[in-house]
């Protein structure tokens, strides 16, 4: 009897095994992949949602009237649009971290998940806004992230 080589038995529990070590592997790094995916897409609705709370809060400002106080605290604006005179006001709600937007006595949620609204210069027809995301995946540290912008309200 020839005993050099391997048998059929052999060969196929070596195969065997091999191919369960490739699959868990594969498993290992979809796993992980999966998991960055989905820290980064909750990153990026966050900041996505925030950019867009800003961009129409400064949008809203450039439509500010200076003839109105416009009023800043920090998680509160409130002014006056000058095409029509509708009272505007901007609410940061510290709870939930939601961003409410009131036009006319209409609320709505305009952003999430944010920590802060802050404004560092309000002061003839200047206005700063900063505002802070906060992004906290599961077992992980949360993140901040600041936004910043600067209106020169210029309507009478």
């Amino acid at each position: 009897m020839d005993t050099r080589g391997f048998t059929m038995v052999e060969l196929l529990i070596v195969t065997g095994v091999a191919f369960s070590l490739w699959g868990g592997l594969a498993l290992i790094t979809t796993d992980a992949g999966n998991r960055v995916w989905s820290r980064a897409d909750t990153q990026m609705a966050t900041m996505s949602s925030a950019q867009l709370a800003l961009g129409r809060l400064t949008e809203d400002l450039r439509a500010a009237s200076l003839a109105a106080p416009v009023t800043c605290q920090p998680g509160d604006i409130r002014f006056t649009r000058s095409s029509d005179g509708t009272a505007m006001r901007y609410q940061l709600n510290a709870a939930t971290g939601a961003l409410t937007r009131t036009e006319a006595g209409v609320s709505r949620v305009v952003a999430s998940n944010l920590s802060a609204l802050t404004f560092p210069t309000c002061t003839n027809g200047l206005v700063q806004v900063t505002l802070t995301t906060r992004v906290a995946p599961v077992n992980r540290t949360p993140a901040t992230y600041t936004l910043n912008s600067s209106v020169r309200i210029r309507n009478p």
